[in-house]
């Protein structure tokens, strides 16, 4: 839980240093294109467009949810990940048929164009390396499944057999 308050103060400290200066003291506008999404740091050994999924997953899914919300995201993706064969990719579990209804709209071919560059997307970005790297641990305790409060006023048909293991802003984690 410290690391993602840790990783959450990280980010609001980021947005602050986003932010445009002062009026009186702008002399220099601010570049209009923001960096580019940093490097994956050591860690879990992951292609490109895999990382790309996993951020593109995690802003879908949990992008105004905060650090907490967006941690979560991930590593269901990742606990799904760790149960399936040898060989499959993160790009394959977040695209297995009926996982994300964003899917059916976003063809896994285009995602890394689909990266945004605005600060929701960039925490994301840095959530994703927190994910991939072990920096931040897993606070569903092992879930491979969530929904959304708003979609489902109770739980859904499809998770009546699964165990509930912690509610997160506005999804339910569970395994």
């Amino acid at each position: 839980m410290l690391r993602i308050l840790v990783i959450a103060a990280a980010l609001a400290v980021s947005a602050c240093a986003a932010a445009p200066p002062p009026r009186e003291a702008a002399a220099v506008p601010a570049p209009a294109v923001t960096p580019p999404v940093p490097p994956p740091a050591p860690g879990r050994s992951t292609a490109a467009a895999d990382r790309d999924c996993l951020i593109v997953a995690m802003f879908y899914e949990a992008g105004g949810e905060g650090a907490e919300g967006l941690a979560a995201v991930g590593h269901v993706v990742l606990n799904r990940l760790d149960d399936r064969r040898a060989g499959t990719t993160i790009c394959d579990v977040v695209y297995e048929k009926s996982q994300f209804g964003w899917t059916r709209k976003l063809r896994r071919e285009a995602v890394s164009a689909a990266i945004g560059t605005n600060q929701r997307w960039q925490n994301a970005a840095i959530m994703a390396e927190a994910v991939l790297t072990d920096t931040v641990k897993d606070p569903t305790r092992g879930a491979h499944s969530f929904y959304s409060v708003f979609q489902y006023r109770k739980k859904p048909r499809w998770a009546r057999n699964l165990e509930v293991t912690v509610r997160i802003g506005n999804h339910v984690f569970m395994r």
